[in-house]
């Protein structure tokens, strides 16, 4: 009875301890296959990782290579562009400087003569007295007219637009020689005639008379001189001989005293030289109407700077847009390189990141390395000029 007993227990216990051995064998080849297969894993995902960079650098390499290629040509066209821009802007910052200077010297240049006619004034009526007894002899008095019509045009700063023809051969008209002393043009091809030779001589002798009856005598003389010299000036028609000459003749008194002189004894002389389109002038009425000539001149001379200024912006206006459009296409080159590399990190993430991650579900990970989540493509994109602004050449032209 003990026997069979014995047997069966020491049978139970020989199967199992070949059941637990048999298990134990089985749980350590698993083990060791696990290991095998993790190891391969790791090194499939460590060469795959290595030749997913070495393909994105070299693709990076020549992508990079490609934009700089490009970028070098377009930075090289667009400085071909903006070189005459700058240029243009240059030459335009200088006549607004020339024309600023040009400003400001008017005001300086009309207060220094405001100041000198001022002066000038004192001092003709401080010299008058001298200038009696000198103005006696007809070459005498004939210079001082000339000096002094020349002084006043230095002083208006009309020398450079008046001909002097004191020291140069008469011209030609039709009814003979004809020697104004003075022409000073006007803008447009005008001119204006002046006459320096009033007649004096009948004023020194009534100034030097003693008797009140010898000195109005003297001074109706002088009118009568002044009468007559209008009427001849007046007939010789510069007006119709000198061509673009104005309708009048400015007859120059070297002193407010001789027309004075002559205008109280004959007060309708200023309507008789009206009349035969002769203009008395004294020194002051003389630098008045030169100076309205040189603004004249001077809104002349604002003009055409202002003329090339609206070429010269016309000019910029048209490289301007030229150079937009320049801009336009660099900024649509650089929409297609970005857009090239957001397809390429799409392929990425769906032939290679995606089967990568599948790995991690499987163990086959390395300590310390992980995969990013997802590769986020760039999604800006170069901004383009407007429709507007894309439209200044057809505009400009």
């Amino acid at each position: 009875m003990l026997l069979p007993l014995f047997l069966f227990f020491l049978g139970l216990l020989l199967g199992g301890g070949g059941v637990w051995l048999a298990t134990r064998a089985h749980k350590e080849g698993e083990r060791a296959q696990q290991d095998r297969f993790q190891s391969i894993a790791a090194e499939a995902l460590r060469q795959s990782h290595e030749s997913f960079l070495l393909l994105a650098e070299s693709r990076l390499k020549q992508s990079e290579q490609a934009a700089a290629a490009t970028l070098d040509k377009k930075t090289t066209a667009i400085d071909a562009l903006v070189g005459p821009v700058r240029e243009t802007l240059n030459k335009m910052d200088s006549q607004i400087q020339a024309l600023e200077l040009k400003r400001e010297g008017a005001y300086q240049e009309l207060l220094k003569a405001v100041t000198l006619s001022n002066e000038a004034q004192q001092r003709l009526r401080d010299d008058t007295g001298q200038l009696l007894q000198a103005l006696r002899a007809p070459s005498t008095r004939g210079r001082w007219g000339e000096i002094q019509v020349r002084r006043i045009l230095e002083m208006t700063g009309m020398s450079e637009h008046t001909k002097d023809f004191s020291a140069q051969t008469p011209l030609q008209g039709e009814d003979g020689l004809l020697r104004p002393d003075y022409i000073v043009t006007l803008p447009g091809g005008r001119c204006v005639v002046i006459d320096s030779k009033v007649p004096l001589s009948a004023y020194m002798d009534g100034a030097s008379a003693d008797a009140p009856e010898t000195r109005l005598a003297a001074l109706r003389q002088h009118a009568r001189q002044m009468r007559e010299h209008i009427r001849a000036l007046s007939g010789k028609a510069y007006g119709d001989q000198i061509e673009g000459a104005a309708d009048f003749v400015v007859l120059f008194v070297p002193g407010d005293h001789f027309l004075g002189a002559a205008l109280d004894t004959d007060p309708e002389l200023i309507d008789y030289s009206s009349a035969q389109n002769v203009v008395l002038a004294t020194p002051m009425t003389l630098v008045a109407l030169l100076r309205t000539v040189a603004l004249s001149w001077r809104q002349e001379n604002l003009r055409e700077n202002a003329m090339k200024l609206g070429e010269l912006g016309g000019e910029l206006y048209a490289a301007v847009a030229t150079m937009s459009e320049h801009i336009t296409d660099v900024g649509r080159k650089l929409g297609g390189s970005l857009e090239s590399y957001n397809k390429m990190i799409g392929s990425l993430e769906r032939n290679v990141l995606s089967k990568a991650r599948r790995l991690r579900d499987y163990g086959a990970t390395k300590e310390g390395k992980t995969l990013p989540d997802l590769l986020e493509p760039i999604d800006l994109t170069p901004r383009l000029l407007t429709l507007q602004d894309v439209s200044l050449k057809d505009d400009a032209a």
